[in-house]
């Protein structure tokens, strides 16, 4: 019984890709997990163009990097985004293998060479898809938070908002203390807005301002969407991506996937 028991084990175990296989990214689909230019390349596909957009106007190449991406308003990413925080959300939404120390000491220490590493990769890349098929307004009101959560936006509004940009991308290499140092708080509410094809009523400006005038219930209503979506929509993310943040964000916010 023993034998039968591990080799059933051992069949259910999932297989690891051969390394510079197509991975999943973390909105399911396939991509290559491999940067494809250099960190200092000039030649084909890097371009005069994109290293003169990177060295003079950083915060610019970054917010188009991120629209290229995902689709969203190249406004909002310039005002809410850091470039770093920017630069990892891209990377994982590729699925590109690396580390949340590599996206913030490239970006302190290498910060032209990295944008236009990403701005190359976008632009060399497909836009990815984003996660429509559940309802098109919000499941949460904006004055629906409790006092405790509250008190955690008014006092430390990186914890719901670091919490909802996990929800967002169910990676295996989440790092908090990250989210902490490269995420501006105000700027999760319209990327979860975004994200889920939420409609709005005046749109970029629904998505800079609201989180500024009123960003404890702006940041505490992004992570209660997020949390919504996840345990009522599981189908738009696939078992796998719902799973993985089962077993991490929301299992340390002790809610259950079942």
């Amino acid at each position: 019984q023993q034998q039968q028991q591990q080799q059933q084990q051992q069949q259910q175990r999932p297989q690891q890709a051969p390394f510079g296989a197509p991975v999943a990214s973390p909105m399911g689909q396939q991509h290559n997990p491999r940067w494809t230019t250099r960190m200092g390349q000039c030649d084909p596909p890097a371009t005069c163009e994109q290293w003169a957009f990177s060295c003079f106007c950083h915060q610019c190449a970054a917010a188009k990097s991120k629209t290229l991406t995902d689709g969203s308003d190249i406004c909002y990413n310039f005002f809410c985004w850091h470039w770093i925080g920017g630069m990892s959300y891209v990377r994982r939404e590729y699925g590109i293998k690396g580390s949340c120390g590599d996206d913030l000491m490239c970006g302190l220490f290498c910060m032209p060479c990295t944008i236009r590493r990403f701005y190359t990769e976008v632009e060399t890349r497909k836009t990815i898809p984003l996660l429509r098929g559940g309802p098109d307004e919000w499941q949460t009101t904006l004055f629906a938070c409790g006092c405790c959560e509250f008190f955690q936006a008014v006092l430390c509004p990186f914890c719901p908002a670091a919490t909802a940009k996990q929800l967002l991308q169910p990676n295996q290499d989440m790092d908090s203390c990250f989210d902490w140092m490269c995420l501006i708080p105000p700027g999760i509410y319209g990327q979860v807005r975004h994200m889920y094809g939420i409609k709005a009523e005046f749109g970029m400006l629904e998505d800079c301002c609201l989180p500024v005038v009123c960003y404890p219930c702006a940041i505490a209503q992004a992570r209660r969407e997020a949390e919504w979506r996840l345990l009522n929509t599981p189908h738009v993310y696939g078992m796998t991506a719902a799973q993985g943040v089962g077993q991490t964000v929301l299992g340390k916010l002790g809610v259950s996937m079942q």
